[in-house]
């Protein structure tokens, strides 16, 4: 995750939020070996997550340098390489499913359980 560590670690601007007060509620997480604190909402709310998480934000936040990292997760294939990987990604952003559904939407359902469960535990 070398090339993305800056974004994990580098401080987030939060401006003020709906309460007035300027704080959000974070979560740790733990990304690969990395722990990160992410808004809440983020985690909870599909629409926002889903915002950030994005074609989009693929296309137009990412540097190339991110992208290449982060497409070295993705399957090879024997023709076509990067031309499959980029219709893998454009199927993952428009929510296909993946033989046991979309990893985003599985993916943003257990972050916004495990927040759920560990809010239930501190109450």
């Amino acid at each position: 995750m070398d090339s993305l560590d800056h974004m994990l670690t580098d401080p987030l601007e939060l401006g003020p939020c709906g309460d007035g007060q300027g704080s959000r509620i974070m979560e740790d997480c733990l990304l690969g070996g990395t722990r990160v604190s992410l808004p809440e909402d983020l985690l909870e709310d599909p629409e926002i997550f889903f915002d950030v998480v994005s074609l989009s934000t693929w296309q137009e936040v990412l540097s190339d340098s991110q992208r290449d990292h982060l497409q070295q997760f993705l399957p090879l294939f024997p023709e076509d390489s990067m031309e499959q990987q980029n219709q893998l990604i454009l199927a993952l952003f428009s929510g296909e499913n993946f033989r046991f559904g979309n990893p985003l939407h599985i993916a943003q359902k257990l972050f916004r359980d495990t927040v759920h469960s560990i809010s239930g535990f501190w109450k």
